[in-house]
Protein backbone atom coordinates (compact mmCIF):
# COMPACT_ATOMS: atom_id res chain seq x y z
CA UNK A 1 0.00 0.00 0.00
CA UNK A 2 1.15 3.44 -0.72
CA UNK A 3 1.40 6.12 1.86
CA UNK A 4 -0.88 8.37 -0.22
CA UNK A 5 -3.68 5.78 -0.16
CA UNK A 6 -3.40 5.45 3.62
CA UNK A 7 -3.45 9.23 4.01
CA UNK A 8 -6.57 9.49 1.81
CA UNK A 9 -8.20 6.65 3.74
CA UNK A 10 -7.47 8.36 7.04
CA UNK A 11 -8.77 11.72 5.82
CA UNK A 12 -11.95 10.09 4.51
CA UNK A 13 -12.59 8.23 7.76
CA UNK A 14 -11.73 11.29 9.86
CA UNK A 15 -14.04 13.45 7.75
CA UNK A 16 -16.92 11.06 8.28
CA UNK A 17 -16.62 11.28 12.07
CA UNK A 18 -15.61 14.90 12.50
CA UNK A 19 -18.44 17.39 12.84
CA UNK A 20 -16.25 20.42 13.50
CA UNK A 21 -15.73 22.90 10.70
CA UNK A 22 -18.02 20.99 8.34
CA UNK A 23 -20.15 23.53 6.52
CA UNK A 24 -21.27 20.86 4.06
CA UNK A 25 -23.03 18.79 6.73
CA UNK A 26 -26.26 20.75 6.35
CA UNK A 27 -26.85 22.35 2.98
CA UNK A 28 -27.53 26.07 3.06
CA UNK A 29 -30.38 26.72 0.62
CA UNK A 30 -29.24 30.29 0.10
CA UNK A 31 -25.86 29.10 -1.17
CA UNK A 32 -26.78 25.99 -3.17
CA UNK A 33 -29.67 24.78 -5.24
CA UNK A 34 -31.31 21.43 -4.67
CA UNK A 35 -29.77 20.14 -7.90
CA UNK A 36 -26.28 20.96 -6.61
CA UNK A 37 -27.01 19.20 -3.33
CA UNK A 38 -28.19 16.12 -5.25
CA UNK A 39 -25.02 16.16 -7.34
CA UNK A 40 -22.88 16.39 -4.20
CA UNK A 41 -24.81 13.52 -2.61
CA UNK A 42 -24.18 11.44 -5.72
CA UNK A 43 -20.45 12.20 -5.57
CA UNK A 44 -20.45 11.24 -1.87
CA UNK A 45 -22.15 7.95 -2.74
CA UNK A 46 -19.64 7.19 -5.50
CA UNK A 47 -16.79 7.99 -3.09
CA UNK A 48 -18.29 5.70 -0.44
CA UNK A 49 -18.61 2.87 -2.98
CA UNK A 50 -14.99 3.37 -4.03
CA UNK A 51 -13.92 3.30 -0.39
CA UNK A 52 -15.84 0.05 0.12
CA UNK A 53 -14.29 -1.47 -3.00
CA UNK A 54 -10.79 -0.67 -1.74
CA UNK A 55 -11.10 -1.56 1.95
CA UNK A 56 -8.55 -4.13 3.00
CA UNK A 57 -8.60 -3.90 6.77
CA UNK A 58 -11.36 -6.17 8.16
CA UNK A 59 -11.99 -3.68 10.95
CA UNK A 60 -13.08 -1.07 8.38
CA UNK A 61 -15.48 -3.28 6.41
CA UNK A 62 -18.48 -2.56 8.64
CA UNK A 63 -17.73 1.15 8.50
CA UNK A 64 -17.42 1.02 4.71
CA UNK A 65 -20.76 -0.78 4.37
CA UNK A 66 -22.48 1.67 6.73
CA UNK A 67 -21.03 4.69 4.90
CA UNK A 68 -22.03 3.35 1.50
CA UNK A 69 -25.60 2.56 2.57
CA UNK A 70 -26.00 5.91 4.33
CA UNK A 71 -24.70 7.81 1.31
CA UNK A 72 -27.01 5.88 -1.00
CA UNK A 73 -30.06 6.58 1.15
CA UNK A 74 -29.19 10.27 1.35
CA UNK A 75 -28.78 10.44 -2.43
CA UNK A 76 -32.06 8.63 -3.14
CA UNK A 77 -33.92 10.85 -0.65
CA UNK A 78 -32.56 14.06 -2.17
CA UNK A 79 -33.13 12.79 -5.71
CA UNK A 80 -36.79 12.06 -4.94
CA UNK A 81 -37.13 15.46 -3.28
CA UNK A 82 -35.64 17.17 -6.35
CA UNK A 83 -37.94 15.24 -8.70
CA UNK A 84 -40.96 16.29 -6.63
CA UNK A 85 -39.81 19.92 -6.66
CA UNK A 86 -39.39 19.87 -10.44
CA UNK A 87 -42.89 18.43 -10.89
CA UNK A 88 -44.36 21.23 -8.80
CA UNK A 89 -42.84 23.97 -10.95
Amino acid sequence: MTMEFMRDLWNTAKGQFSFQDREDMVPNPAKTSLDEVVEQAHRDWVDAKAFFDNVIDPELVDYAVYSMEAAERKYVYLLNKARSAHRLR
